[in-house]
Formats: C-alpha cells, sequence, structure tokens
C-alpha cells in the first residue's frame, strides 16, 4: 500500500461560539462553532490553549484561522492557527447583549448492545423521543446511541449528560419522570 499525503489548506471563518468541548477536566480540545447555519468543530492545539482569552464564551463572535486537512476516511480536520474575538463584538458591549443566549445542548445516551435491546432499549428510545417532543425539546435535547455502558444484566442502561447521571432496569413508563428531573425543572 502506498502511502499518499493529503493536501493540506487554510480556513478562515468568523462564526459564533457554541461550546467549548473539555478533555480530561481542563484541557481545551474544540471550539463548536456555527457558521453560514453549519457547525463546526476545531481543534486546539496545545500552544494556543495555554493563551486562551477568558473573554471566549459560549455565543460570542470569534474568528478563527488555521489549517484544514482532509483524512483518509474523506472527514475534514480543521486546527486552529490563531482565535481571536471577532472585531464586530469588540466595537461595544452592546453587540454581546443583542447576541442570542444559548444553552448547552444536552444529551441521553442509549445503550443499544444486544442484552439492552433485548430488555427493552428500543422503546426506551421511542418513550424519549416522544417525549422530549411532546414537551419541545427535540431541538434541545439529542437522543445518542452507545455501545455497550457496562451494566448489561440491568439492562436497558441509559446516561443523561451533562449531569452524567446514570440509569439503569429503564422502562418506558419512567421516561418522562426523568426528563421532567433533568430537562424542565432549570
Amino acid at each position: 500500500m502506498s502511502q499518499t499525503k493529503m493536501p493540506v489548506a487554510d480556513f478562515a471563518i468568523v462564526g459564533q461560539l457554541l461550546d467549548v468541548i473539555i478533555k480530561d477536566g481542563y484541557k481545551i480540545k474544540y471550539l463548536r462553532l456555527i457558521f453560514e447555519e453549519r457547525e463546526y468543530w476545531i481543534k486546539v492545539p496545545k500552544e494556543l490553549r495555554n493563551t486562551f482569552d477568558p473573554r471566549i464564551v459560549p455565543g460570542c463572535w470569534l474568528e478563527v484561522s488555521g489549517t484544514q486537512k482532509r483524512k483518509k476516511t474523506g472527514i475534514v480536520q480543521l486546527t486552529a492557527e490563531a482565535i481571536a474575538l471577532a472585531k464586530q463584538q469588540q466595537k461595544s458591549e452592546l453587540d454581546a447583549i443583542v447576541l442570542p443566549k444559548l444553552s448547552p445542548k444536552a444529551s441521553i445516551l442509549v445503550c443499544q448492545k444486544s442484552t439492552c435491546r433485548k430488555r427493552g432499549g428500543d422503546a426506551v428510545c421511542h418513550a424519549l423521543e416522544k417525549g422530549l417532543r411532546d414537551r419541545g425539546l427535540g431541538d434541545r435535547v439529542k437522543i445518542r446511541t452507545t455501545g455497550c455502558l457496562k451494566q448489561c444484566k440491568q439492562g436497558p442502561n441509559l446516561v443523561v449528560m451533562p449531569d452524567k447521571a446514570r440509569y439503569s432496569n429503564v422502562s418506558s413508563a419512567q421516561i418522562p419522570a426523568l426528563i421532567e428531573k433533568h430537562f424542565t425543572n432549570d
């Protein structure tokens, strides 16, 4: 098999920050930006983590430039070389007030391995979809199917994020109470 080098190109984006993805409790790994109604995940290299501006919070506008590389899988990886508050926001404090408040997107991880599915995992997924849709939370809360959550004998299993609350032996009847507990009592 021959090794072919994937082309690297530059990019520059001015977009609104949706979220800062943090790993290991303190390492800034990615910025989630929205630009022209598309969401981008931009990798933050180690060099930029130490100089990260504390004024950069979800909802602010950023100017990000860097390199983009297409991986063998076809996915384009964006890596930042410079991150700054957008000039339009630096002009006046009023711009920051006009920006819409973005709530962090919550998610529910539902195990879809065979044991959990046999014990009612599909029904739990359908009940979650219906419960969230009925309460108007379908756009705020994502349901993500996962692999094994290491509690096979107590399936179906789910984890509510960002609380990291784990639930086992979940039935469809329990779903409305879980949604109320985690998403509607803000």
